[in-house]
């Protein structure tokens, strides 16, 4: 005897009153051809709105949990919350992916985490949308809830990490240039000195500094191997 699934809107408590809203949040992008331009960008305006909303939210909560916490515990705090990487661990916890339709609906989510991590700001969008700030920060309070942790909140950014590792080797710090838009937001150059530098993209300057950081620090690991 097979069990049955639990939906979407079980998983996360919360039953949407606009159908369409939900169909838009998750249909990905890569659905929609040329002539349905208006869906897609639906869809992405969702991911914009949701973005927004994460980070105000959890901005807030972590101001008020953490009133003792100066500005930069508080800054890194949230860039560790709202990060691809953790939105992508959600996704996979209230499997996203089983309930979103991908490309032409055929084969699963391909495991980038910049899709599900997209998507899941996209159902943030919707769910603001449909029912307001107060029933989507409860939702976000419950779904990022194990992540409020006095460890995974203090774990040290790729930056902090590159810029102690630049220091004690090398003695200078790493420089980030020529920030310039993409499609997707931003791409960004760090070095250190004129031989290791790497680059990065994300949807703002931070997230791409963070990402050029992360990759010159798997470069330089490689290159110790």
């Amino acid at each position: 005897m097979s069990h049955r699934k639990p939906t979407l809107e079980e998983t996360i408590g919360y039953t949407f009153r606009n159908r369409d809203l939900y169909n838009q949040a998750v249909t990905h992008s890569s659905c929609f051809n040329e002539k349905k331009e208006v869906r897609r960008s639906d869809n992405e305006k969702l991911e914009f709105l949701g973005d927004a909303i994460l980070n105000t939210v959890i901005s807030i909560i972590l101001y008020k949990r953490f009133r003792g916490r100066d500005e930069g515990f508080l800054s890194n705090a949230r860039s560790s919350l709202v990060k691809r990487e953790t939105l992508t661990a959600i996704a996979k916890e209230i499997n996203l992916d089983r309930h979103m339709s991908y490309g032409n609906g055929e084969g699963g989510v391909p495991e980038e985490s910049k899709v599900l991590s997209n998507m899941v700001e996209a159902l943030i969008g919707a769910l603001y949308l449909d029912s307001g700030i107060r029933n989507t920060s409860k939702i976000i309070r419950r779904l990022f809830s194990a992540y409020f942790t006095e460890e995974k909140l203090t774990e040290k950014n790729p930056k902090n990490i590159l810029q102690e590792l630049s220091q004690k080797k090398w003695g200078v710090l790493p420089r980030y240039k020529f920030p310039r838009k993409t499609r997707d937001g931003f791409a960004v150059m760090v070095f250190i000195g004129k031989e290791h530098k790497a680059r990065g993209t994300g949807k703002s300057k931070k997230e791409a500094e963070q990402n050029a950081a992360r990759n010159l620090l798997e470069c330089l690991s490689e290159m110790e191997i």
